[in-house]
């Protein structure tokens, strides 16, 4: 039985520019002759979809595709513009964990305000409430305002209300990275049980191996339209393909690069600023990497004629020993095994390191500390460590999400990226513990030691 119909279904979105028209400046525009229609952006275009009940279905594609605004037009958050939804059943929505909540009121009020939208009533909310606040881990915080919690709390709570509801249909939208460690396992708990009962789901996901695994057809989205739909061992494997090659022209330069020297090059030689050697080619695991290794430390496979590679990252504590948990009082080491097979003009070697939601932390580039020529672009294998001092790093999970290893052309002042892997690649826990066991840590982003003066 069909519970997801969309026909012929198109959705064009103002640009900002047609958000910052008024009328006055649109009648001078038209009164000086310069008044030009704003292009309205075609973000879906002629979408025809039908899932039927039960069905595992999966959404590849690259950012800006469209994945997300498709699964928010099937949810009727956003209206097409042209063509026909029919949605059989209640949907739970995973897209924006959340959004909908109003800040002035408890907690309690909230839940039953979300589930209410949902379709569930006022007396059945009621009654699942202990169980969402259980699972939310917000038992002590029920009359609190959801102004006065922080964003995780807030993602957390919309998680547990959309999950307790017991859907027909499950729209996910990358959403299992809610909380700690502990939680997210929670969370993926509960996905599993929809997933062996007879929920219909539709996940995006840049996760292609879970993909092939769990779902039965995948949809490869492309610039808003359906660009392949079927079996989801033959659309991953063509949209993976399809991402063995990243264009010069849509390569962002690393902000640790960005000198001028480099950017008066760049505008001088625009058409060749940015190479990819053809010999060092992502292998397609790395590029579209979302899932980090848990462990403490990444392999990473070595292509048949690389240039230069980083084989090896991992965690260390201050004994050089290979950590997944360092305390929150301890500093600790970002290591970086590499090889250089073939002479090299210069290197420069960069990381991200960022927290549950991406955010990047720090972006540490050896440019600012070692010279790009020496030891570090002789030929051979070298290991190359990064001191983080604390502390620094409150406690939570967080990431290495990405590596990239440049070359700077003396004469030109291009820069050349060898490797640059941008996902997700290792994760690593910072524990509270020892002396800091009340220390207190509120909303911000990192927690060095400050100075307190009282007079």
């Amino acid at each position: 039985m069909e519970v997801i119909r969309l026909d012929n279904v198109s959705l064009a979105r103002r640009t900002q520019e047609e958000f910052s028209y008024d009328l006055k400046k649109t009648l001078l525009s038209i009164l000086e002759g310069k008044y030009r229609k704003p292009v309205k952006r075609q973000v879906l275009n002629q979408i025809n979809l039908v899932v039927t009940e039960g069905e595992k279905v999966g959404i590849v594609g690259a950012n800006g595709s469209g994945k997300s605004t498709l699964l928010k037009v099937i949810c009727s958050i956003l209206k097409p513009t042209t063509g026909q939804v029919r949605v059989r059943g209640k949907i739970a929505p995973l897209i924006e964990l959340g959004a909908g909540f109003d800040p002035e009121i408890s907690i309690l009020d909230n839940i039953i305000l979300y589930g209410v939208l949902l379709g569930c009533s006022e007396r059945e909310m009621r009654r699942r409430t202990p169980e969402i606040l259980d699972f939310a881990e917000l038992e002590d915080y029920a009359t609190v305002p959801v102004k006065a919690l922080s964003s995780g709390m807030v993602a957390r709570l919309g998680f547990a209300i959309a999950t307790d509801v017991q859907p027909d249909i499950l729209i996910l939208d990358e959403v299992l990275s809610v909380g700690d460690e502990s939680f997210r396992n929670k969370c993926k708990r509960r996905i599993d049980r929809f997933w062996q009962a007879n929920a219909t789901i539709l996940l995006v996901s840049h996760d292609l191996h879970f993909l092939q695994a769990s779902c039965e057809r995948v949809i490869w989205l492309d610039q808003g339209k359906v660009r392949m739909i079927g079996d989801a061992i033959d659309v991953v494997q063509a949209y993976a393909e399809s991402a063995r090659v990243i264009p010069d022209d849509e390569l962002e330069l690393p902000s640790d690069l960005n000198n001028p020297a480099s950017e008066e090059a760049i505008e001088e030689n625009s058409d060749e600023a940015i190479e990819i050697f053809p010999d060092a080619e992502l292998p397609i695991e790395e590029i579209l990497i979302e899932e980090p290794v848990p462990t403490g430390e990444l392999f990473i496979e070595i292509p048949e004629t690389p240039i230069v590679w980083a084989t090896h990252i991992f965690i260390a504590n201050q004994e050089n020993k290979v950590v997944d948990t360092v305390n929150f009082g301890d500093s600790f080491y970002i290591g970086l095994e590499y090889e250089v097979f073939q002479a090299l003009q210069s290197l420069q070697i960069g990381l991200y390191l960022t927290d549950d939601s991406d955010k990047i932390l720090l972006e540490p580039a050896s440019v600012n500390w070692l010279a790009t020529i020496g030891q570090i672009n002789s030929i051979g294998k070298h290991k190359i460590y990064i001191n983080i001092p604390a502390p620094l790093l409150k406690p939570g999970t967080y990431y290495i999400g990405g590596i990239g290893l440049h070359e700077k052309d003396k004469e030109t002042q291009v820069i050349r990226t060898h490797q640059w892997l941008i996902k997700r690649l290792l994760s690593f826990v910072v524990t509270q513990a020892g002396s800091y066991i009340d220390e207190w840590f509120g909303q911000e982003v990192v927690h060095p030691i400050l100075e307190w003066h009282i007079e």
